[in-house]
């Protein structure tokens, strides 16, 4: 959702209470002034997201989705851009101007995203994902009676067949990529119509509300499976690509970043060939008669039994906790608490391992699970055997360390303690997030996770190189003209990934450009921390600069750094 957690509402300013800082008076109170006003009328006309974001004053809406209220939403954006760009920027206190310039950079790249590439005239499945997220949100979380929910998903899917029928009319040209991409998305948003809701819904006795909840999931599984086979019928025309010009622009709006795209691709084939020389050289410690692929598989062959995965995750997190604790390696707030639970059947086609924490405005449904797919107990034994593959022993704990200890929940723990502006809770940079994420899993193997063993050290390995080989394909594919077969064949033959996976990373890339943001965020958090312990010198210590890190929300990198650095900031991000 362009890096934006939720679109908001002025009934923040009651809900955030404490959390949310006080503005002085003068031109800090004008600049929150014109931010909640945006973010109050953003949960107004995209009231899914502000399901997501935990606020449910509009989650009987679905929304409109015409050509009309789209040019609106650009005015809006015009005008807030334009109150933003007419503050007095140097008389903005130092955290909240950077405020602003998160709240513009935001608001630009929408212009561009929804403007000038206007994507939703040229790919379907936002469309059908914007269906399945308006009721998977209120599925999701337990935030009120199940029969209060239930009668928000008979609203939502009562208003779907009409939003499907405003999205025909909206595409206009479809390239042929998107189009199959959209085909198999769609088909699959018909098939959770059918097996998820009503499922979801089954412990309600009131007759008259099972009733109406039929009624409306036939309507909205019908609208769906109407909509996949006008999608299936478009004569594909046009690129996915967004060219150089629009690359460019994503990552100033986006990252930050000023430097031209041939050094930026020149940053991700750097780091893409260290980690493969890396990979082959650990590899070759642990047995240098095999390939390192062949090495990499043997991996796979230890992992837990099929009903102790669960157990294994939650002993993982039990042993990434302590080794935390142990080595100082970022302080845990006392609440830092999250069950290990079984993927809800609904999400287990689409996810093997998931974080779920609420979202920033959620008062109910405050718990945070670290979600784990449970075996199928009708698989085959070489079905059963190919899955668990990716969770075994040594690689499984680098996964868990990504998403729950110190990776996402982590992060998610500290925005929720922090004395956040409402600009820094509803807006999350992706190169910070997920770079975080993914700088954890070396992290953590470089303070001793693993006990030096190099079989940990392959697996954080793999998973880096898949990592990389994104940032790279990412703008080839964008750019250069790189195609879907091409793509397939790099991730093979460069990210020494087996091809499959890199068919499935392949079609990713042509939706999303810039998802080179793991690797980005993780070499931006190395360089801050080398910057960080020249500036600090012998009082530097890990935990500290961690600790700094994450006090301030989930900004840009070039936003971010003067606030750690000060006049040290040689504003040099990579």
């Amino acid at each position: 959702m362009k890096g934006i957690r939720i679109a908001a509402t002025a009934l923040v300013v009651g809900l955030l209470g404490a959390t949310a800082p006080t503005p002085s008076p003068g031109p800090d109170a004008q600049y929150f002034a014109i931010a909640r006003a945006y973010f109050d009328e953003g949960f107004r006309t995209q009231p899914v997201g502000a399901t997501f974001a935990g606020l449910h004053t509009y989650d009987a809406i679905l929304g409109d989705f015409s050509a009309a209220a789209i040019l609106r939403q650009l005015a809006a954006d015009r005008r807030y851009l334009d109150e933003l760009n007419a503050l007095d920027a140097g008389a903005l206190s130092p955290e909240v101007s950077i405020d602003r310039q998160i709240l513009i950079d935001t608001i630009q790249d929408d212009l561009l995203l929804t403007g000038q590439l206007a994507q939703w005239r040229h790919n379907p499945d936002m469309y059908g994902q914007a269906a399945v997220g308006s009721v998977f949100g209120i599925i999701s979380r337990n935030y009120a009676p199940l029969s209060t929910r239930m009668r928000y998903v008979i609203a939502r899917e009562r208003q779907i067949p009409s939003m499907l029928r405003v999205a025909r009319g909206n595409i206009t040209t479809v390239d042929g990529t998107t189009k199959k991409i959209a085909s198999q998305d769609i088909a699959g948003a018909a098939m959770f119509f059918k097996d998820t809701v009503l499922p979801a819904f089954a412990a309600v006795k009131d007759k008259t509300l099972q009733a109406e909840l039929r009624s409306a999931n036939l309507g909205a599984m019908a609208a769906m499976q109407s909509y996949a086979n006008w999608v299936a019928a478009i004569h594909p025309s046009g690129t996915y690509a967004i060219g150089a010009n629009a690359y460019q622009k994503r990552l100033r709006y986006e990252d930050g970043l000023t430097i031209p795209l041939s050094d930026y691709l020149a940053v991700g084939e750097r780091e893409l060939a260290r980690l493969r020389t890396e990979f082959i050289a650990t590899a070759k410690v642990i047995d240098p008669k095999k390939t390192p692929l062949q090495v990499y598989n043997s991996l796979a062959l230890v992992h837990p039994a099929p009903n102790k995965l669960l157990q294994a995750a939650r002993e993982d997190l039990i042993r990434l906790r302590a080794f935390i604790i142990a080595h100082h390696v970022i302080t845990l707030p006392q609440d830092a608490d999250i069950k290990v639970v079984e993927t809800p059947p609904f999400e287990r086609a689409t996810s093997t391992a998931s974080m779920d924490s609420p979202g920033p405005l959620e008062r109910v449904a405050t718990q945070a699970y670290y979600n784990v797919t449970p075996v199928d107990p009708k698989w085959k034994p070489a079905q059963t055997q190919e899955y668990l593959a990716q969770f075994n022993d040594f690689e499984r704990p680098i996964i868990s360390a990504h998403e729950v200890y110190p990776g996402h929940y982590v992060n998610f723990i500290f925005n929720k303690h922090a004395n956040l502006s409402l600009t820094r809770q509803l807006i999350w940079n992706p190169a910070f997030g997920e770079g975080w994420a993914h700088y954890d899993e070396q992290m953590m193997v470089d303070e001793g996770w693993g006990n030096g063993d190099p079989r940990v050290r392959l697996g954080q390995l793999e998973e880096a190189l898949l990592r990389a080989a994104r940032f790279v394909v990412g703008v080839k594919m964008h750019t250069q003209g790189m195609t879907v077969p091409q793509a397939v064949n790099f991730f093979v033959t460069q990210g020494l990934q087996p091809r499959q996976v890199g068919y499935e990373e392949a079609l990713r890339g042509s939706q999303d450009p810039m998802y080179g943001y793991y690797t980005l965020g993780k070499l931006e958090i190395l360089k801050l921390r080398a910057d960080y312990k020249k500036k600090l010198g012998p009082n530097f210590t890990l935990e500290k600069f961690h600790d700094a890190l994450l006090s301030h929300g989930d900004p840009p990198m070039p936003l971010l750094r003067p606030l750690l650095l000060g006049s040290d900031d040689d504003g040099k991000v990579l």
